[in-house]
């Protein structure tokens, strides 16, 4: 090999294959934190929806436990229990 080609592999290896190396990995980057913002969003809207699931229920339960005919199964119950 002559002295030109051997400046071009040097050039090519010491410049621009890093170049290249970095924009792909920084674009692999840029496009992982899209996904994760994707997935971010997406686990916060079930985290939400699970909370009003939740919230829900619990609106049912104590509507249940505040209900007098609740207090007073449990009322004859225990007496039940004392005979």
């Amino acid at each position: 090999m002559d002295e030109g080609m051997v400046f071009v592999l040097i050039i090519l290896f010491a410049f621009v294959l890093p170049i290249v190396l970095i924009g792909t990995w920084t674009s692999h980057k840029k496009e992982m934190a899209k996904v994760n913002a994707n997935l971010n969003i997406s686990e916060k809207e079930n985290m939400q929806n699970e909370l009003a699931s939740v919230k829900t229920r619990l609106e049912v339960l104590e509507a249940i436990v505040t209900d007098k005919k609740y207090q007073l199964h449990q009322e004859i119950t225990e007496l039940k229990a004392v005979d």
